[in-house]
């Protein structure tokens, strides 16, 4: 596809509010699962019988094609933050499912959220057409995710807190869709190479289905665990830092160079964390 950064963000923002349905939904669904289920992927299988669950998981199956466009038509550094104002936007939509208005704490949280985003973006690489990802290195990225995605799974379950065991398993879960992002760029140009069809007959919707799916048991697992405070935040955040670095490493895409656009940068994603978390623990007085 030829590159069109306005119209990646666009997109990136029309999925950002797809997730923010997806989320709020899968959440709710989720804490209701009975916590004797300790297993992710029976979580996920418990969760199939959800018509809540079903009803998010179908809206972030349209937010993730609008993602997926939106990523082969920017760059990850542009694209990835953007799509993190879904978190945002859940904050209105979870007020809408709970009959109540947002929390002064929660609001704090937003406009942090939203002014750190913009200054990630201000510094993001939007314009460079950046390389196709080489084979082996994609496939060695993934492949280590996985790995270190299977045992937090085995280990993940003995933390003795679930705070902690959430926090570990929202990491992981977020290191998994930061992988994930890249594995949708390359199963952009599979498509782009071969055709709807041709594509199938490629390694990398194979691998990307693999990695979406023990990232989203992951963090079905952290939901019913503990409150979104624990692994929301980290998710996201590892998710976009991951993705940014990934980014620049296998598809030779530009990171800041100079010491004040790596500060605002830095400060951005502090201020996201910062922010993510005033959201997430508004609710911790509440059952979700």
């Amino acid at each position: 596809m030829t590159p069109s950064p306005a119209l990646a963000a666009t997109l990136a923002l029309c999925s950002a509010l797809g997730f923010a349905f997806s989320t709020s939904f899968q959440h709710l669904a989720a804490g209701r699962v009975q916590l004797t289920v300790t297993h992710p992927l029976l979580v996920l299988l418990q969760l199939l019988r959800s018509p809540r669950w079903l009803a998010g998981s179908s809206i972030g199956l349209v937010a993730w094609l609008l993602h997926a466009v939106a990523l082969n038509l920017g760059t990850l550094s542009l694209v990835q933050p953007i799509i993190l104002l879904g978190v945002v936007l859940a904050v209105v939509v979870r007020s809408v499912l709970d009959r109540r208005l947002p929390e002064a704490r929660e609001i704090i949280g937003v406009v942090v959220t939203i002014a750190s985003l913009i200054a990630v973006v201000s510094v993001a690489d939007r314009s460079h057409d950046g390389r196709d990802a080489p084979t082996a290195w994609m496939l060695t990225v993934a492949g280590t995710g996985v790995v270190i995605a299977l045992v937090v799974t085995r280990f993940g379950n003995q933390l003795p807190r679930r705070g902690v065991a959430a926090f570990v398993l929202g990491m992981t879960a977020g290191m998994l869709f930061g992988i994930t992002a890249c594995l949708m760029k390359v199963v952009g140009t599979a498509i782009s190479d071969h055709g709807i069809v041709g594509f199938l007959a490629t390694w990398s919707p194979w691998v990307l289905l693999g990695c979406a799916l023990l990232a989203m048991s992951l963090n079905q697992r952290a939901y019913q665990l503990s409150r979104l405070s624990h692994s929301m935040p980290v998710l996201n955040v590892t998710s976009v830092l991951l993705s940014i670095l990934l980014g620049a490493l296998l598809f030779d895409e530009t990171l800041p160079t100079n010491p004040l656009a790596l500060t605002v940068q830095a400060v951005g994603l502090v201020g996201i964390a910062w922010g993510l978390f005033r959201i997430a623990d508004s609710g911790r007085a509440r059952v979700a």
